[in-house]
């Protein structure tokens, strides 16, 4: 038999051009696989760059907001040196060899009636391998606030801001002593200081007097509100703003320091007010109790300071407002503002509380000198170079 012929087209091979058409396809998938490594790289590269740039943002941020002091301070940097920085270079790390970072910072002093804090604005710039020749620079910017808080009460910026249930003091109002003892009842009973026997019995949910008892178990019922706060002594000299932010002169030992509270209120509870002072050797601590009439529940009235001389039995206190005498004294207020009838009411301390119909605390006062015996001291204002704090105090004693 005579064997079939081999296809011709089974036997031939790859063309040339097959070939060829089979080249460009790859040559095409490797230009697109290479285009792609090089966009990661550059997006990587910008990556690194970008968050190289939020770490110098961040670097100055937080060197402005660790200043040392509100002011005064040599060698160190103080909240009032806080200003803004032109554009200059900034050190670039290893690994950044190819473009140079420049920062800017921005700082907005504020106004007048303006909120108290510096707004800061700091930008990082930069040119990136694509922009290297157009000047297109790529950029991040941060804000922030600076406040004027003191380093040393910077943690007060965690305490919480108002006195919500959750929040008070043993779990009880904040007007309460904290020396006071919880009965588990709802009140709490405070013993005065200088007192063996009397106690005042403390509603927990208002903080208002209840209960006056004398000895502990015969006790009447009674309404009252507490005033409670501190006496300062600035004696050694001319008084000061600073001063009277900070008293550092103690209590006179040569004489005795009391309050009490003159009631206006008419007619006059039945019992009427009680005051008890705790000496230290730099303040004098002192709680009033001051009765009210059952319907209104408030008071009126004007607390006053006795400081008599031991040795005498005689006043101390100045009777007039020229008074220079080196042995007198005056006494000062704390109050924001200076006058009789502060815009802040019975909580910011007059010269005459009317209608209290709560415990005010903090209700301090600053004992200074008359004077040198040529120059009349008078009451110092406040330090305005700290913020945090409204030092003014105002004459109370003599006004």
């Amino acid at each position: 038999m005579r064997p079939e012929p081999i296809s011709r087209r089974a036997s031939r091979g790859v063309s040339l051009i097959e070939a060829l058409v089979a080249l460009a396809v790859m040559a095409f998938g490797l230009l697109g696989v290479a285009g792609m490594q090089a966009t990661l790289r550059f997006n990587a590269d910008v990556a690194k760059q970008r968050s190289e740039a939020v770490r110098m943002a961040q670097e100055q941020v937080e060197t402005l907001r660790g200043f040392s002091a509100l002011a005064g301070t040599a060698l160190e940097l103080d909240y009032n040196e806080i200003a803004s920085i032109a554009t200059d270079d900034v050190a670039v790390p290893v690994g950044f060899g190819n473009t140079t970072f420049e920062r800017t910072t921005v700082v907005t002093d504020p106004g007048a009636n303006d909120p108290q804090f510096k707004s800061v604005s700091v930008t990082v710039e930069w040119l990136d391998r694509q922009t290297a020749s157009s000047g297109v620079k790529q950029s991040v910017r941060l804000n922030t606030a600076v406040v004027p808080i003191s380093p040393e009460l910077s943690a007060s910026v965690g305490l919480p801001g108002d006195h919500a249930a959750p929040q008070r003091p043993l779990g009880r109002s904040p007007a309460i002593p904290r020396l006071a003892v919880d009965q588990g009842d709802g009140t709490s009973v405070f013993t005065p200081p200088g007192s063996t026997s009397r106690t005042w019995v403390f509603s927990n949910a208002t903080g208002q007097i209840t209960k006056l008892c004398n000895p502990p178990g015969t006790c009447t019922n009674i309404p009252a509100w507490l005033l409670a706060g501190y006496i300062n002594f600035a004696t050694g000299g001319t008084p000061t703003p600073t001063e009277s932010e900070t008293p550092v002169d103690a209590v006179p030992t040569t004489h005795t320091v009391s309050i009490s509270v003159t009631p206006t209120t008419y007619p006059p509870p039945a019992t009427p007010p009680e005051c008890y002072t705790l000496n230290s050797s730099l303040y004098v601590a002192y709680y009033c109790m001051v009765p009210t009439k059952v319907v209104p529940n408030v008071w009126s009235g004007q607390s006053l300071l006795s400081i008599v001389n031991t040795s005498t039995s005689t006043s101390s206190i100045s009777t007039a407002t020229s008074d220079n005498s080196a042995s007198a004294f005056k006494v000062c207020r704390y109050t924001p503002t200076a006058t009789h009838t502060p815009a802040g009411g019975n909580a910011a301390h007059p010269l005459s509380y009317t209608n209290v119909g709560t415990s005010l605390l903090n209700q301090n006062f600053l004992v200074i000198s008359a004077g040198d015996g040529s120059l009349v001291y008078d009451c110092p204002g406040d330090d305005t170079s700290t913020t945090l704090v409204n030092g003014n105090t105002f004459a109370h004693q003599p006004h």
